[in-house]
């Protein structure tokens, strides 16, 4: 899979203001970076400041207040990057107990939308227990797409808020009528508007699923075309009738649904698998280092995704996975990388990399 994307975009300076556990510190970056130093002197902080600033959504669904140090009211994030070659400047402004956040734009107060629309790339984080996701619980598969679907479609963030709400009351409702408190005819309107949530979440993942699908055989030159490769998406869900296949399964699964007080459709549940011929799952067949590396595939299908999608390039943030992968998948890694911005957190660094002389160098 070739993607042929000019970049001429770039961060170039951030500086953070009672982010975490930094003060006041300010950086200015080059196309790629290393940030060095040991366990706890906050270089991943560092890494979810590029994200929050660029995405204006913190990574990995965290909210504001746990952005903020317990000692600090105000957080501010203020950064300069270049829009096709032009020059542009931004900040992210939050204080504690206000609830609201602050985006401006040349001094000028702006909305989110707006800030988005201005950024000219996406953020892209990877960590180290994306590598290990094919091993974990399913939550983290689903987050794995969703992440994506958020960067290439900021209006998803309102959709999948939606759809956790009404899944809630849907749920909340099913133990009241359990306990009595309520009855089952009042049920039929939270089912509605549950299908209706669903619906739209749907359309949204099934983009991202379909984008995958299309472009799974991409992965199969990275494990040296040794396996036959597919992406199998597990849901309960008939997409082609979304809204009366989710209908006619609430009714039937009522009264257990009623029992255990939970909902047990939806794309809260959902699941994929990477599969082999044979139907063999990678994960009880293959090595874990060529799970990573269908992982690592995975992510660049995402990150086309994302970048076609959004029309936005995208920067890459890479999280101690140094400690996650040999020499050979981190070179895999950074050829795939192209000349997209690349900022590396690491305690240690490869002596290939230093050697290259491509690389700017930060102590934390």
């Amino acid at each position: 899979m070739t993607v042929i994307i000019v970049y001429k975009s770039m961060l170039t300076s951030l500086t953070l203001e009672s982010f975490k556990n930094h003060g006041n510190r300010s950086f200015s970056w080059g196309e790629k970076n290393i940030l060095t130093g040991p366990n706890g002197s906050g270089k991943t902080n560092i890494l979810e400041a590029i994200y929050l600033f660029i995405n204006a959504i913190p990574p990995q669904e965290r909210v504001f207040l746990q952005l903020v140090p317990t000692d600090s009211g105000v957080l501010s994030l203020s950064g300069e990057f270049t829009k096709n070659t032009l020059p542009y400047s931004g900040r992210i402004g939050h204080t504690k107990g206000e609830g609201k956040v602050h985006f401006l734009s040349q001094e000028t107060i702006i909305t989110r939308a707006r800030h988005i629309e201005l950024m000219p790339f996406r953020a892209v984080l990877f960590t180290p227990m994306e590598m290990n996701i094919l091993y974990l619980g399913p939550s983290l598969r689903r987050d794995f797409l969703d992440e994506a679907i958020l960067l290439a479609y900021p209006e998803f963030t309102k959709i999948r808020r939606e759809y956790g709400l009404a899944l809630k009351n849907r749920n909340s409702l099913l133990k009241q009528i359990r306990e009595g408190t309520s009855t089952r005819d009042t049920l039929n309107l939270w089912d509605s508007l549950f299908i209706e949530r669903a619906k739209y979440y749907y359309l949204y993942r099934k983009k991202c699923i379909d984008f995958i699908q299309e472009h799974i055989h991409s992965v199969e030159e990275l494990l040296e075309e040794k396996y036959t490769l597919s992406f199998q998406y597990i849901t309960k869900i008939d997409f082609e009738n979304v809204e009366s296949g989710m209908l006619q399964y609430l009714r039937e699964n009522r009264e257990r649904d009623i029992i255990t007080g939970h909902t047990y459709i939806g794309p809260h549940l959902d699941d994929f698998q990477c599969i082999l011929s044979h139907d063999i799952q990678s994960n009880s067949y293959l090595s874990r280092g060529e799970n990573k590396t269908i992982l690592i595939g995975l992510k660049f299908i995402l990150i086309e995704f994302i970048e076609r999608s959004s029309k936005k390039e995208t920067i890459l943030l890479l999280d101690d996975l140094f400690s996650e992968l040999d020499a050979e998948h981190i070179t895999s890694l950074l050829i795939r990388a192209g000349n997209r911005q690349l900022f590396i957190t690491t305690q240690n660094i490869p002596s290939f990399l230093i050697d290259t002389g491509e690389f700017s160098f930060y102590e934390i």
